[in-house]
């Protein structure tokens, strides 16, 4: 009896141990935290949506060193305080990295936790100067206000606009007046001219149409708007109310698909950067473009394009990160990797850069100038 019984426990204890190596690895666990709520929530839900693909595709082709990918997803409803939580909440869920979040201000109030715990978090399209040049745990894919707001300014003197009023939202300053101050430098000692400015809030009792009439007021040649795209399109409408011909520009932000949908014949001719090749026939980001389509029934924006090569590099990190290397100094030592449309490099302080294309808006649609 005694002999059956250590047998028995002899073949439990195998049967145990061949269970256990039968079990599926433990899961990458990727956190994404996004505007997916309120105005800028087009941004949000294109970066998700280009996460969400590249986690499905590696999965697809056997996940990273054989564990499959999990992505937990959090809504910063752009509120500061409630995306520095879902830090500590995607923290303590487990993740290995964040992507996001898409809004500057957002990203500088998460800095700190970020820091904190040391969880490396990659942002798609923050872009504020005053994220740029830190050693710290945040990953910027996207270039900086300085660079933008510098090919803005270099482009209007070159084509003699002088004088340009500019609308800017109040609700993610941190981004909107870093754009402003980057912009004038360059512009004014061109020769060019801010000839008034409005820190608007679109909640305000005030109204667009009392920016509208304020920024008309100081006759510019051109306005300016540095806003996110619902907000460009409603203040378009008021000023082609007063103004049927003033050049509208707009930052690199109000860029995605929701500016067409709401802007209607108020945004026709409004020009305005953006960070990649609407035109592009290439193979790899033809496929990618297909996949989002399919996926989504909807055309893929820079921020989902961003987002993917934020995920891009991420997988490629980890990847690699078996060999003890922490991935924060992993994701500076891989180098350039192929993104959709460009190499992407992160610099040891954790910036990249992006193309520039300007495009105007023709026929509602985005159009290569």
């Amino acid at each position: 009896m005694r002999m059956a019984r250590r047998a028995i426990s002899l073949a439990t204890t195998v049967v145990a141990l061949l269970l256990v190596g039968c079990e599926e690895p433990a899961p990458v666990q990727v956190g994404f935290i996004g505007g997916l709520s309120g105005r800028s929530s087009d941004i949000g839900e294109a970066s998700r949506n280009a996460v969400q693909l590249a986690i499905e595709q590696i999965n697809a082709r056997g996940g990273i060193n054989g564990r499959a990918v999990e992505l937990l997803v959090r809504d910063d409803a752009n509120d500061p305080d409630a995306a520095a939580e879902v830090v500590r909440e995607l923290y303590q869920a487990g993740v290995d990295a964040i992507i996001g979040p898409n809004n500057s201000s957002i990203a500088a109030a998460m800095l700190p936790v970020v820091n904190e715990l040391q969880v490396v978090t990659i942002s798609p399209t923050a872009s504020s100067l005053v994220l740029a040049g830190h050693d710290d745990y945040l990953f910027r894919i996207n270039w900086t206000t300085r660079d933008n707001a510098i090919i803005y300014a270099q482009r209007y003197l070159e084509r003699g606009v002088r004088n340009i009023a500019v609308a800017l939202d109040a609700n993610n300053i941190i981004f909107s007046q870093s754009w402003l101050d980057e912009f004038r430098g360059p512009y004014e000692s061109g020769g060019g001219r801010i000839t008034a400015t409005d820190a608007f809030d679109a909640s305000d009792a005030r109204g667009f149409a009392d920016t509208a009439a304020l920024l008309l007021a100081a006759r510019p040649d051109a306005i300016l708007f540095v806003a996110n795209s619902v907000d460009t399109a409603q203040l378009a409408q008021q000023i082609r109310k007063l103004d049927s011909d003033i050049l509208l520009v707009a930052a690199e932000w109000a860029a995605s698909e929701r500016l067409l949908q709401l802007g209607g014949r108020a945004i026709e001719g409004m020009e305005l950067v953006q960070s990649y090749d609407r035109s592009d026939d290439t193979a790899h980001y033809a496929a990618f473009r297909d996949a989002y389509r399919s996926r989504f029934a909807a055309e893929p924006g820079y921020s989902s394009l961003a987002a993917y090569d934020a995920a891009t590099m991420l997988f490629t990190a980890l990847a690699q990160s078996e060999d003890g290397v922490p991935l924060k100094r992993k994701l500076v030592e891989i180098g350039a990797v192929q993104g959709l449309q460009q190499m992407v490099r992160f610099d040891a302080s954790g910036d990249a850069q992006r193309r520039a294309f300007f495009v105007v808006i023709r026929d509602g649609t985005f159009a290569a100038q």
